[in-house]
């Protein structure tokens, strides 16, 4: 390249600049305390005619005999051609503090305090094409000379299409200076989360197939392990949900879909695992909750013994799975945002340090610099030691995979945001805490130099984020639930329908008699499910879809009632039951399907029925897969029909079942039947008898025959009664 001659830019050129194109603006603001998770702005791409990447920019921190390398591409957008193009680089007054490092991002310095000279680039650049550069310079000759962070601009001047010589292209960025060796480095540790989303039902079948391919070669989760894998040196904390290794452990063993095919995934689950049960006896591991469960909505919603449960859950099975003893004192709850309520269920289960966002606490009083992430705080019961996450830093990385302007220069951003905390108070040793996405979806090219940048560059050290809880604390005061948080939870329509399963497993569960280990071990086999199936509904993954979460919700319900369907009323072929006496027994067959024994309720409602009544018998103890007869003593008033519904039901009286309709038939006589019947035979009798001694006291009649003997009739006839013996001596009569 040709070294050209330094040029001023005059008034007049500056304006057909401003008139010609628009200064790009690397658009990264974030306000001071922005939460964990809310995106760092991306750097917006420039609508000035010509593109500039770069891929190289060395040393990544400058000193003061530094020589600047920068090499990458320019592209011309435009559709004309660009002629007698030249490149250089400049830059503005250094920077002392994050304020003024955000706001510049806000409003890109002009650069203007120092320039090294323009080099030629290219002859022209005609429409569409790409020519690489590479330009050199020295601290001394761009005038570096006080710690701190400096803008800095690459600028391309050029002549379009024949018009006037004018800026063409510009990039921004930072340069972080040092004049010498800082006594003291930023510890730098990273959480490294390990989360997925729920992939199949409480019946075990997969929804989808989308978990093989997420750990399958360029799957999102292979990539983080790549990662892990590639930076040895820095010693990433894994934050693991216990559902992803539990879903990949049943994959391993070969599943089916929920359209009936078998999934394909297995080896690659395997391979996984294996992976990752490697790296886990390397690194510290943090359990999350079950299925990285919501447990600030799950409190706030009654379900206080659930959020406990899928605490307690994450870190057997991670433990059971991975086979090394989760980090049992660390809880990092969702954006690291906890209420009062949710911070007593993860302290009851043993945390003794809490990962927080830096919204979640007062901001520290009087002192300007960034304080060590290891903190106390003050809640509802009293003080206790968090760990505070830095919000910039995160939304930072949280960015970086889609940086406009390129990998090295998302790694240049977040170099210059640790060089600015350094600069702070560079005697001072302060902690950071880098927490990453839940679930981040890195590309290597952009995560991995910000990973080894933590244990390259001299003014910084990696630090283990499980060993931060035993330094020196800063008091962040009290703890806060941020404003904007509760409308990131749950939705509580979603929660409702989890409570209103909840209610039918607990209710379910009442009826399950478990008096030895074996029918324990076989009650599991139906309750874990379930229980797993509400923390999935619960899971963190729903918080953006709603409707997504009360789909999952739902389906707990509706696995609760496919097991309640196990235990049922076998009806009668016909559906009748044929009584022959008064006192008589209906008899029932229930079947019990489940492999424990179950006490139900049966009953039968004949409360609209006159004629027929039962009595209550209580629970009644069924046998384990197989059928039993209850027998239920009724009453009948009366022979006929009575039209009955009978159902079955849990001792905490939850219907099993639908109800179902029965005919009983009763040929017997009741009681008031009976007294009629009997006083109706004896009014009958009664009449004879008086009939028979009038005949016999009236004797036979004089001079005449002795009467012929009574003729025998059966009792009820009518031709027995004096009234229809009169009627025949009338017709005898011919009366």
């Amino acid at each position: 390249m040709t070294v050209r001659p330094q040029r001023a830019h005059t008034l007049s050129s500056m304006r057909r600049c401003a008139s010609l194109t628009v200064a790009m603006v690397l658009a990264l603001a974030l306000p001071a305390a922005a939460a964990p998770g809310d995106e760092f702005d991306r750097p917006a791409a420039t609508d000035m005619p010509l593109t500039i990447t770069v891929t190289q920019l060395e040393p990544r921190t400058v000193t003061p005999d530094a020589t600047i390398t920068v090499t990458g591409t320019v592209t011309n957008t435009a559709n004309v051609a660009i002629t007698d193009l030249v490149i250089r680089l400049q830059r503005g007054p250094v920077l002392t503090s994050r304020e003024e490092l955000q706001d510049n991002d806000e409003d890109p310095s002009s650069a203007t305090n120092a320039f090294a000279p323009f080099v030629d680039l290219l002859a022209d650049l005609d429409s569409g094409d790409t020519a690489p550069f590479r330009y050199e310079t020295t601290a001394a000759e761009l005038g570096l000379a006080d710690l701190g962070v400096y803008p800095l601009m690459v600028n391309v001047n050029g002549t379009p299409d024949g018009d006037v010589e004018q800026r063409v292209g510009q990039l921004d960025t930072y340069l972080p200076f040092f004049p010498e060796p800082t006594p003291a480095a930023t510890g730098v540790a990273w959480l490294w989360p390990l989360v997925d989303r729920p992939h199949r039902g409480a019946d075990g079948i997969f929804d989808d197939d989308d978990l093989a391919a997420t750990v399958g070669p360029g799957g999102r989760l292979e990539r983080m392990l790549d990662l892990a894998e590639a930076s040895p040196q820095v010693p990433l904390t894994l934050a693991v949900d216990p559902l992803l290794l539990e879903t990949l452990q049943a994959m391993a063993g070969g599943y089916r879909l929920d359209d009936g095919s078998t999934g394909d995934g297995g080896d690659a689950a395997t391979a996984w695992l294996e992976r990752l049960t490697a790296l886990a006896r390397t690194r510290a591991v943090i359990a999350l909750p079950y299925a990285d469960a919501d447990i600030v909505a799950l409190t706030r919603a009654g379900l206080g013994e659930q959020a406990a449960d899928a605490v307690a859950r994450g870190g057997q099975l991670v433990a059971g799975l991975l086979g090394v003893q989760p980090v049992p004192d660390m809880a990092w709850p969702v954006d690291g945002a906890v209420t009062d309520p949710a911070l007593a269920v993860f302290q009851a289960v043993g945390a003794e340090q809490v990962v927080l966002s830096a919204d979640s606490v007062d901001a520290p009083a009087d002192d300007r610099r960034t304080p060590s992430a290891v903190s106390t705080v003050s809640g509802a019961d009293g003080e206790f030691r968090a760990v505070v996450s830095d919000p910039v830093v995160d939304g930072i990385v949280a960015a970086a995979d889609g940086w406009a302007t390129g990998p090295r220069m998302a790694e240049q951003r977040y170099l210059a945001e640790l060089a600015m905390i350094t600069a702070e108070a560079p005697s001072v040793s302060r902690e950071l805490l880098v927490a990453a996405p839940r679930r981040w979806d890195p590309r290597v090219s952009f995560a991995l130099p910000m990973l080894t940048d933590t244990a390259s560059e001299a003014w910084l050290r990696p630090a283990e984020a499980t060993d931060l809880g035993d330094l020196p604390a800063v008091d962040r005061g009290s703890l806060r639930y941020p404003e904007d948080a509760q409308a990131q939870e749950l939705d509580p329509a979603g929660t409702a329908v989890i409570a209103d399963g909840v209610a039918s497993i607990v209710d379910f569960g009442s009826m399950l008699v478990l008096e030895s280990a074996e029918e324990e071990q076989a009650a599991r086999t139906i309750t874990d499910p379930l229980d797993s199936a509400v923390l999935s509904a619960a899971s963190s993954y729903w918080r953006p879809d709603p409707g997504g979460g009360r789909t999952a919700g739902r389906s707990v319900v509706a696995a609760v009632e496919a097991q309640r369907k196990r235990v049922l009323l076998v009806v009668p072929t016909e559906g009748t039951y044929s009584l022959a006496s008064a006192q008589a027994s209906l008899v029932f067959t229930v079947e019990n399907q489940l492999p424990v024994p179950v006490r139900v309720r049966i009953s039968v409602d004949a409360s609209r029925v006159a004629g027929l009544s039962t009595e209550d018998i209580g629970t009644q103890l069924l046998t384990p897969a197989g059928r039993t007869l209850i027998t239920v003593p009724a009453t009948v008033e009366r022979p006929g029909e009575f039209r009955v519904t009978s159902t079955i039901s849990t001792p905490a009286g939850g219907t099993l079942g639908a109800p179902v309709r029965l005919t009983v038939r009763s040929t017997a006589y009741g009681g008031i039947a009976l007294v009629i019947t009997i006083g109706a035979g004896a009014l009958l009798l009664l009449l004879f008898l008086l009939r028979l001694v009038r005949r016999l006291r009236d004797g036979p009649r004089s001079g005449g025959p002795m009467p012929e003997p009574l003729e025998q009739v059966p009792l009820l006839s009518p031709a027995s009664t004096p009234r229809a013996q009169s009627r025949a001596g009338l017709r005898g009569a011919g009366t």
